[in-house]
């Protein structure tokens, strides 16, 4: 468990740093929808115990974070 939380913590550190690093913003935004994703499998898998669910409860609790990076890219590819 610990792993994984030092893993969510790199997850959510890795945007700060690359930015602060000189990061391009496309860059930054693409990491960020990648370590959602990330975080999302993790947070379901561990936290939410749902590791040994039914496969349905698990692609509906991570499948909010594919169809919301969706969302996002679409505006994003728009604008």
């Amino acid at each position: 468990m610990a792993t994984v939380y030092l893993v969510l913590l790199a997850c959510t550190m890795a945007p700060v740093i690359a930015l602060q690093l000189g990061a391009d913003a496309t860059v930054l935004v693409w990491m960020v929808f990648t370590l959602v994703l990330i975080k999302a499998i993790l947070l379901v898998d561990h936290f939410m115990e749902m590791k040994h669910a039914p496969r349905g409860w698990r692609l509906a609790a991570q499948g909010w974070a594919v169809l919301v990076i969706a969302a996002l890219a679409g505006v994003r590819w728009v604008l």
